[in-house]
């Protein structure tokens, strides 16, 4: 009986201690936001601009480096020279360093990394201003340990050029969305990264999308692929406001696309979307009249579709034309135009829990 009294005083502290550490791993866990918003800062931050300005570029991650490739410069030229910037671990970027041009000048341009190498997708080539005219060549250099890149080659071309084209990658697979070839197009094709680097053979879609999309917005989220906005052919309207939505089914083909049930709440073109977590959004752009700082946001449910568009924090300036890219949970926008000049900025953020965009101070 002693015994059993001794262990019954000793189970009324034991349980204390236990749910003290129980809730401290509560709290520092992510089925709280308490410890995440203590020193949360909603909104943009700069980090390190690039050497040059530029705007309808294009831009990927790999490795703990950001590229950004092509687009037109302050004098109203092609900037053929990359740059590239390493990733800090708190998402910052250190200073930006040139490294090998590309073959074409090119702009309204995609990129791609993955598998040790660097690509980039058509665009705009020949005379600046009116007289250039869509490409669908494809480049690629191999990205060395300390993120510079080899000599660029071309490797392949499309089976359509495309100006304003937006790709994203699945696995190994490449979807190239839309664009202009002087049409503005629904078709879209794909072509798969071999062991070697080089691109298979390219091949249409079954499935085009509903809506010709021409410097418009495509981000992926797991199996599901977006189409946003874009440039329209109406002498009362310059854009968009429609989402579609598309899944990658058996093999690597693309479901029907599908027009979202909510669209933006303001329409866009030369804007960029990108995915963080279970949220989709997209940033800055012009609505035809206007360049926007506003930045949206809607939720993406289970099955893949999205909730109703809301306003998040907004760009610290206006900015359209502008590259992306994400890397973890950190996104950067690079460039673009603004003030009516090409930019040398970069602006990035991260998501919280909630979706809100900002960073930890």
């Amino acid at each position: 009986m002693q015994q059993q009294s001794k262990q019954g005083g000793l189970l009324g502290p034991l349980l204390f201690i236990l749910s003290l550490i129980l809730a401290v791993i509560w709290l520092s866990s992510g089925s709280s936001n308490q410890a995440r918003q203590h020193n949360w800062i909603n909104g943009w931050q700069a980090t390190a601009p690039m050497q040059l300005a530029r705007r309808a570029s294009a831009a990927a991650t790999y490795n703990g480096f950001i590229y950004v490739i092509g687009g037109i410069g302050a004098n109203d030229r092609y900037v053929q020279p990359v740059e590239f910037a390493a990733i800090h671990d708190d998402g910052t970027l250190g200073p930006w360093q040139q490294t090998s041009s590309i073959i074409a000048g090119r702009f309204y341009n995609a990129a791609i990394a993955d598998n040790g190498f660097i690509y980039t997708f058509g665009g705009g080539s020949g005379d600046t201003g009116k007289q250039n005219y869509p490409i669908a060549s494809v480049e690629r250099a191999r990205i060395s340990p300390d993120g510079s890149l080899g000599p660029w080659q071309t490797i392949s071309q499309m089976l359509s050029p495309r100006r304003g084209l937006k790709t994203v990658i699945h696995n190994n697979t490449i979807y190239a969305i839309g664009g202009y070839d002087g049409r503005f197009l629904k078709s879209i094709e794909r072509t798969t990264i071999q062991a070697d680097g080089l691109l298979s053979n390219w091949q249409m879609e079954q499935h085009e999308s509903i809506i010709d999309r021409y410097i418009h917005s495509a981000a992926i989220a797991g199996d599901n692929i977006y189409l946003l906005g874009g440039h329209m052919r109406n002498p009362n309207q310059a854009s968009y406001r429609d989402v579609e939505f598309s899944q990658i089914i058996t093999g690597k083909q693309l479901s029907p696309w599908q027009i979202e049930n909510h669209g933006l709440q303001t329409p866009r073109l030369v804007a960029e979307a990108f995915s963080l977590g279970q949220y989709l959004y997209i940033a800055g752009g012009h609505t035809g009249n206007q360049r926007l700082n506003s930045v949206e946001v809607a939720k993406i449910d289970k099955s893949g579709r999205l909730q109703a568009w809301r306003y998040t924090s907004a760009l610290p300036i206006a900015r359209s034309a502008y590259a992306a890219a994400t890397y973890k949970n950190f996104v950067y926008l690079i460039g673009g135009g603004g003030d009516g000049q090409p930019l040398r900025s970069v602006a990035m953020t991260s998501a919280n829990l909630r979706g809100e965009l900002g960073y930890q101070q």
